[in-house]
């Protein structure tokens, strides 16, 4: 959903509406599905168990690692890298709609060499088995892409990873039941295990919590908007169903806090929630993305500052947005009016992407105030051993065979909002499994900046509802 203005949020869009009704999967008062009543309470908290993981090295003479893991886990599993501080985490994931394998892997390397330091397995007690109601048509597939967001999330000073796994999804969304482990990523002990009641739009960490936005519908809240600090009615909440539900990791055993929004849950700082107005992406390849609001919040969801005109939300939470204030929300405005975005790059670089790309923005760390300034541009992240980099590019297209082609030039990196490098840089990959194979590959490679992979593949703001 597209919001025109750069500064002021607007309403949560109607789109769901038709899901509120009696009987729909938004409706909080829907009778459980018929044959599988959920769980009861207290009884889908997870365990976590050593995994046996065979790891094999491969030095690259001082220019790197590559090490093979092998798993029973690895052939049926979604895989990914995460960077942190204290070196590479792999996740495996169980596949949305997997009724026969619900459980999650983490696998933490060491950052020097690649070695295994541990290995944990995060699964619903006593082997239970998730259980998926019959969705049908464009609800299921919005559950899913619920579902399958920030399934784990590290804090950002890389102590804590966190893993969700899905226990009982209903066609009734305060139904659902999942199970959440939150990992100390220097040893893999477990510091909390919780079962989480209503649909989990989404977690976010900061340095001391754990926060998890929960809704009784598909989207977090009904009309409002994020009032400034100092602005009448700061902080207020109006009219919302949407939970956010903080679980402290310094003292493992304190009870958790909960607060509520109408707002969606984008990320966090070390020390402040994300939240907006709508979902906003990570990155935006095509040149086609407009500005929201952006809160800083409590992990009550008490609004402490704001950021207009964000249009990119990085792992790290490290924003893209637009700085021209009014005459860019009139420019971007007027061309939406004109030509939408959704028609950008269908002949070689539109008027659409000429104007945004020429608009003035900046990457900015919320947390410290830094900020670089991007115009011109088009970003992307990649992981190295000990966190993210940001992948600077002059975006351009090109007619090919097939019709347009976004060709961008390579101009650098940076590590944090500030001068670019186009120095070599250790960067982290994968490789595998392949077919009918529980192996994989990590490695650690000296890469090139010509070298540097654009992931086209990755969700565009296009692909917003």
């Amino acid at each position: 959903i597209y919001t025109l203005s750069l500064h002021d949020a607007l309403p949560i869009s109607s789109w769901l509406a038709a899901c509120k009704g009696s009987g729909g999967p938004g409706a909080a008062g829907t009778a459980s599905p018929t044959g599988m009543p959920p769980p009861a309470v207290g009884s889908m908290v997870p365990q976590v168990t050593e995994l046996t993981v065979d790891a094999v090295q491969s030095a690259r003479g001082g220019e790197g690692w590559q090490t093979a893991l092998t798993s029973e886990r690895m052939g049926s599993a979604k895989l990914d890298i995460l960077p942190t501080r204290a070196g590479p985490l792999v996740s495996l994931l169980p596949y949305y709609y997997s009724e026969n394998d619900s459980d999650a892997a983490l696998v933490a390397l060491d950052p020097a060499d690649g070695s295994l330091a541990w290995a944990r397995l995060i699964s619903l007690p006593d082997g239970a088995a998730p259980w998926w109601a019959n969705y049908e048509g464009d609800v299921e597939d919005e559950v899913r892409k619920i579902a399958g967001r920030s399934d784990v999330v590290v804090s950002p000073d890389g102590r804590y990873a966190s893993v969700i796994v899905r226990a009982y999804v209903s066609l009734t969304p305060d139904e659902h039941v999942s199970a959440v482990a939150v990992l100390d990523r220097a040893s893999g002990r477990a510091v909390r295990a919780e079962e989480i009641r209503g649909l989990v739009l989404r977690q976010a960490m900061t340095d001391d919590a754990l926060v998890i936005q929960t809704s009784s519908l598909l989207h977090p809240g009904s009309e409002t908007v994020i009032a400034g600090p100092d602005g009448p009615g700061a902080g207020d909440v109006v009219d919302t169903t949407s939970t956010l539900t903080a679980f402290p990791l310094a003292d493992p055993q304190a009870p958790p806090t909960t607060g509520s929004t109408p707002l969606w849950l984008l990320g966090a700082t070390r020390d402040s929630l994300l939240l907006g107005a709508s979902r906003i992406d990570s990155a935006c390849y095509a040149g086609d993305c407009l500005g929201y609001r952006v809160a800083l919040a409590t992990a009550s969801g008490q609004t402490t500052g704001r950021i207009d005109g964000v249009y990119a939300v990085h792992p790290d939470g490290l924003l893209e947005r637009f700085t021209g204030g009014e005459a860019d929300d009139a420019a971007l405005t007027a061309m939406a009016r004109d030509a939408p975005a959704s028609t950008a790059n269908r002949d070689e670089e539109s008027s659409w992407n000429r104007v945004w790309a020429g608009l003035g923005r900046e990457l900015l760390d919320p947390a410290s105030g830094a900020t670089a300034d991007i115009t011109g541009l088009t970003l992307s992240h990649d992981p190295t051993a000990g966190g993210w980099i940001t992948i600077c590019r002059r975006p351009a297209w090109s007619k090919g065979d097939k019709g347009p082609t976004y060709a961008p030039e390579m101009v650098g990196w940076m590590d944090a909002p500030g001068p670019v490098s186009t120095e070599p840089i250790m960067m982290l990959s994968h490789g595998g499994p392949q077919k009918d194979s529980s192996t994989f590959t990590v490695s650690l490679t000296r890469t090139a900046l010509a070298n540097l992979q654009l992931e086209i593949g990755r969700a565009s703001c296009r692909e917003r509802v």
